[in-house]
């Protein structure tokens, strides 16, 4: 043990020397690279998050092939800086999340009618609850299951079935309707604020974190 110390405080010393003679260690050129490349990937993601964000704020509700097309420009741009592993195993993704911006033209028909302002998706477990509530009282929801698809690649899809919609018009009552569809989603960035997902039906949304 001890001769293994000695032999460790040498090859250090050697180290030291040999980086003292030198401008720059090879050891420290590495390292340095390492956190440039980091750093600049860190950057263009702020950059491309702030630029998404912008776009989604400006176009919420709406959804034409000029708009859809600038911000898959941007999120595609955003995806390969994705900084989860595994994203449909990851602990970020299980939240209240608010929704951004999509493509679905049933849910963009709720906002640009004026009948929601705020519309939200909670994946707690295996469940899944999208909530869409009304401006002057009442709300629609779904509620589904979820299930993470093992041979995605990269394991980046959760496969959904919803198994209950309710709507509730407030004092005229609540009514419930049976399931309405199944599919799945890839979540192509994740990170703790904002998630970006396509999905089997060739759609996009777009959300951020409730904090």
């Amino acid at each position: 043990m001890f001769k293994s110390i000695l032999i460790f405080l040498a090859v250090l010393n050697t180290v030291s020397s040999f980086s003292a003679q030198t401008a720059t260690s090879p050891l420290q050129s590495f390292l340095g690279s390492l956190f440039s490349d980091t750093q600049n990937n860190n950057n263009a993601a702020i950059e491309l998050k702030q630029q998404l964000l912008s776009e989604c704020r400006d176009n919420i509700g709406y959804c034409t092939p000029e708009i859809r097309q600038r911000i898959e420009d941007v999120m595609y741009q955003l995806s390969p800086l994705n900084p989860i592993i595994n994203t449909a195993t990851s602990p970020l993704l299980q939240k209240e999340w608010i929704l951004l911006w999509t493509s679905e033209k049933e849910i963009n028909f709720f906002l640009e009618k004026g009948f929601s302002d705020e519309i939200t998706q909670t994946l707690s477990g295996d469940t899944l609850t999208n909530d869409i509530p009304f401006v002057k009282g009442g709300s629609f929801g779904v509620t589904g299951e979820i299930s993470i698809d093992e041979q995605s690649e990269g394991l980046q899809r959760t496969n959904f079935k919803f198994t209950k919609a309710t709507l509730d018009l407030a004092k005229w009552g609540e009514y419930s309707f049976p399931p309405i569809g199944a599919g799945w989603f890839d979540t192509i960035y994740l990170d703790s604020d904002l998630r970006i997902d396509t999905n089997s039906r060739n759609d996009i949304l777009i959300c951020r974190a409730d904090n």
